[in-house]
C-alpha cells in the first residue's frame, strides 16, 4: 500500500504520540542534564527529575549462576506550559511525546531543535534504536459499534453462550528499517494508555487524564515501528534521524489503517 497522508483528521482517536531515540551511553549525562535543561527551559519550563526502578540480571558464564540487581536510573523530564508536550531524557535515550499531535511535519518542526541541542550539549555522536508510536482510543460513533470500525482479526471472535471481558492482539512484522507492531486490546474501566507506559504517560500534565480509566468497552491500538540497526550509527546530521522517523512514521500510519474498516476513516474525518 502507496502512503498517502490522510492530514489531520477532526474526531480522531489518537491520544498519545511518542517518539524515542536511543544512543550509545553518555556516562557524565548528570554533568550535563543543567546545561540541556537550561537551554530548553524557555520552551520547556515545567522541569524534573524523572526516577524509575530498573532491573539488571547477569549470568556468569562460568558457573551459570545470575545475579538480580534492583537499581534507580534518574532521568528528567522537561514539558511545555501547556503540559500536552514534553520530553525525558536520560544516559542512553530521548522521548518525545504528546497529546496534540496533529501531523508528522509540525511535530518534527517541534523536536528538531531539541535533538540539536541536546546531541550538542552532551557530544551524542551515535544512535541506537529510533522508533515512533501511536496510541489511539476507539469507542461506538454515530451509531457504529466497536465491529463496525475495526477489523475482525483484530477483535476476540464473538462466541454464542460467552462475554469477553478483555483482550489482546499482537501482530508483528518485519520492515524495511526494522520492527512494526500492531497491537489491539479490548478494555473496560483501564487508563487510556498500556500499563508499560503509565510511568512516562503520567509525567504529562494531569488535566489531559492519560491514566483516567474509560469506563465503557473500548479498544486500545497500539501502533509501534522501531528502527532497529545492526550496529551504532553516526550521527551525520539530526535531518538523517528525522528522515528515519518520518519513515517509521508512514509504516505506522499504514499499519493502523489496515487494522480499522474504510468507513471509520470516513466517520473520523467529519467534522465535530
Amino acid at each position: 500500500m502507496e502512503y498517502i497522508s490522510l492530514g489531520h483528521m477532526e474526531r480522531a482517536p489518537l491520544v498519545y504520540s511518542l517518539a524515542m531515540i536511543e544512543f550509545a551511553p553518555v556516562p557524565r549525562m548528570d554533568d550535563f542534564s543543567e546545561s540541556i535543561m537550561e537551554a530548553l527551559r524557555s520552551d520547556y519550563p515545567d522541569i524534573d527529575d524523572f526516577n524509575t526502578p530498573s532491573l539488571k540480571i547477569e549470568v556468569d558464564s562460568a558457573t551459570g549462576e545470575t545475579k538480580a540487581e534492583h537499581r534507580i536510573v534518574t532521568q528528567w523530564r522537561m514539558n511545555n506550559t501547556e503540559g500536552d508536550f514534553g520530553l525525558v531524557f536520560g544516559k542512553e535515550r530521548l522521548v518525545f511525546h504528546t497529546t496534540t499531535y496533529k501531523t508528522f511535519e509540525k511535530f518534527a518542526e517541534k523536536i528538531k531543535p531539541v535533538i540539536e541541542t541536546l546531541f550538542s550539549i552532551a557530544s551524542i555522536k551515535f544512535t541506537k534504536n529510533i522508533g515512533i508510536r501511536h496510541i489511539d482510543n476507539i469507542v461506538p460513533i454515530d451509531g457504529y459499534a466497536i465491529r463496525d470500525l475495526i477489523k475482525s482479526g483484530f477483535l476476540c471472535p464473538q462466541q454464542t453462550e460467552l462475554i469477553s471481558d478483555s483482550s489482546r492482539v499482537e501482530f508483528v512484522y518485519r520492515s524495511s528499517i526494522g520492527n512494526l507492531f500492531l497491537r489491539c486490546y479490548e478494555l473496560e474501566d483501564h487508563p487510556k494508555v498500556p500499563q508499560d507506559l503509565f510511568p512516562v504517560a503520567s509525567q504529562l500534565s494531569p488535566s489531559y487524564s492519560l491514566m483516567q480509566p474509560i469506563k465503557q468497552k473500548f479498544v486500545l491500538v497500539d501502533t509501534d515501528h522501531i528502527h532497529i540497526p545492526e550496529k551504532l550509527e553516526p550521527v551525520e546530521n539530526v535531518d538523517n534521524i528525522i528522515d528515519t522517523l518520518d519513515k517509521l512514521h508512514k509504516q505506522n500510519s499504514l499499519g493502523f489503517r489496515s487494522m480499522v474498516e474504510d468507513q471509520a476513516i470516513e466517520i473520523w474525518r467529519k467534522d465535530k
